[in-house]
This record gives structure tokens, sequence and C-alpha cells, in this order.
């Protein structure tokens, strides 16, 4: 695996001859995710999952580039909570579109976007940016982790995981609660205010259609606590095996979709 950002314009080059690269491209945004967790947890979970996803395709003989990440995306359900940004959805467009242009004229025709933001706009915004690379002929695109698609997201993310979960009400388990929690405390555990997670009682009576459709904010849904289920449920150990299981998962789904080189 390498990262595109981080080799050289020969090594590039190389890896464009060689025929067999795959680009993978995460994408997050900066949004809330409860009193203990960094604004940046999206992308920083679609970075550990595109490392976790690598070994799978190389296995199969894959040149795997991992871009570097778009940290920006639509994030109005958490706008009232500080330090949550978003950009509006055809922003988001214009730049994977660029992204994948600009790849494509280095040579390389396969890109997965791989995401890590639930947000029903910005998912369809990015299979919109994937449908006009794929229209023009640009690029073989997918998307994978969290897409407009329910039974991707279920592929990728949700397949295989709800052994390790240890919350009383893992069907109430959402943002910011035992599975994000989990992810940082395995990932990135030195940006997550450990010392409070204790402090955070389970949010488990909260309208979950108004989540999963997105038709009230988090504010108003989670009354003020940007989160929802148990953080306290969480562990680095649920989080390694829910990294690991994840990048399976989707290596699996792009193996389904491409076979191999």
């Amino acid at each position: 695996m390498q990262h595109l950002a981080k080799i050289p314009f020969p090594e590039v080059e190389r890896l464009a001859r060689a025929g067999k690269a795959l680009v993978i491209l995460p994408v997050g945004v900066v949004e809330e995710h409860g009193a203990h967790l960094p604004l940046g947890l999206d992308s920083f979970a679609a970075e550990a999952y595109a490392v976790a996803t690598a070994p799978h395709l190389e296995e199969k003989g894959y040149d795997v580039i991992v871009a570097p990440t778009i940290n920006y995306g639509v994030a109005h359900q958490a706008l009232n909570f500080a330090g949550t940004l978003t950009l509006q959805p055809e922003t988001l467009n214009s730049v994977v579109v660029d992204i994948g242009r600009s790849l494509a004229k280095h040579g390389f025709a396969r890109l997965i976007i791989l995401n890590g933001h639930r947000d029903l706009d910005h998912m369809r915004t990015l299979e919109a940016a994937r449908s006009v690379l794929v229209d023009e002929k640009t690029a073989q695109v997918l998307c994978t982790g969290f897409a407009s698609d329910p039974a991707v997201t279920a592929a990728c993310y949700r397949e295989g995981v709800k052994q390790f979960y240890r919350s009383p009400r893992p069907d109430r388990e959402g943002h910011g609660g035992e599975s994000e929690t989990s992810v940082a405390l395995h990932c990135f555990p030195e940006l997550v205010k450990q010392e409070l997670i204790g402090q955070l009682e389970p949010n488990f009576d909260y309208d979950v259609e108004a989540f999963r459709n997105e038709t009230k904010d988090y504010g108003s849904l989670s009354g003020g606590r940007g989160y929802f289920g148990s953080p306290q449920a969480a562990s680095a150990e649920t989080g390694k095996q829910l990294v690991a299981t994840r990048g399976r998962n989707i290596a699996q789904f792009i193996l389904n979709a491409w076979g191999v080189p």
C-alpha cells in the first residue's frame, strides 16, 4: 500500500504503468460526535478502513494507493454544534469529480470512494460524482462504506459485526455511540476524551426513524448530547474487530464487483 501524498512522481508513474493500481479515496467530514469524540472522526475512520482494506486487495494482485482524504462534506444535520463544517452538495461533487479526472489523467482508472460519513445528501452527492466519472468514461468508480444504496452500506459496514457489540440495545446504536467510540478507542485513542465516557448515559430514547430519515437535526434528536446509543459500551477491542471486519467486507465488495486485475 502506498499513500499518494507521500511518494514522488516517478513512483506514481511506475504504478500507473504496471496497470494493476487501485486508488482508494477516503471521504469524511468535520462534524460533532458527542463531547468525547473528535470532530474529524468520520475522516479518521475512513482512513483506518482504507488501511484495513488494502492488504486483502493486494493479496489478489492490486497495487493499492490511498489518496489524501477529503475531510469536508455535507453535514447539515449537526450544524448547530460548534465546530461542525459543511459544504454544499455541488461543492463536494466538484471536488470528487476533479480528483477522479486528475487521477485518470495520470493513468489511474480504478477509483474507490470510501465514505465514513452517514448523511443522505452527502451520500447522494458521492453517488452523483461517481455517475459523472463513469458516464464520461473517465474511470471505473465504486462507492463503498456509507453509501446511498443501503445494501452497499450493509455489505461494507454491517455484515458480520453484530457479534462484537456489547450494547444492551444494539438496534438503538448510532452516531457517536458504541461503534464509533470503539473505532476511535482502537485507532486514535489519544483524541478521545476517555475521562468523559463514564459520564455519558445511554441515549436510547430518541426518534429512530427521524434519525435514519434525517427529518430532525442531531441537536433536537439527542437533546443536545450529540450521540445516539451507549458510548459506555465501547472498547478498543471491539474497535479492533470492527475495523478488521469492515476492511475485509469492503475488499470483498470490490472484488465481487471488479474481480482481480
